[in-house]
């Protein structure tokens, strides 16, 4: 017999790319004040913000054959 686990409402979230992906709807880069207006708080902010930037610069680089 098995045993059932909890269940889990906890979702994981990719904060950095969430951060890009707003970066990338605006066409550019977002000021911590912008962050903050979207939800996002200092410490997500700051904590993601280095992989956000690079996320976004990955994504938007456009390569000319």
């Amino acid at each position: 017999m098995q045993t059932q686990t909890p269940y889990s409402p906890t979702i994981a979230r990719d904060i950095a790319s969430e951060m890009a992906d707003h970066a990338l709807e605006r066409g550019e880069g977002l000021t911590f004040k912008d962050y903050k207006r979207l939800g996002f708080t200092e410490a997500q902010i700051q904590r993601h913000s280095d992989a956000a930037a690079a996320i976004f610069a990955r994504r938007s680089l456009r390569r000319v054959a």
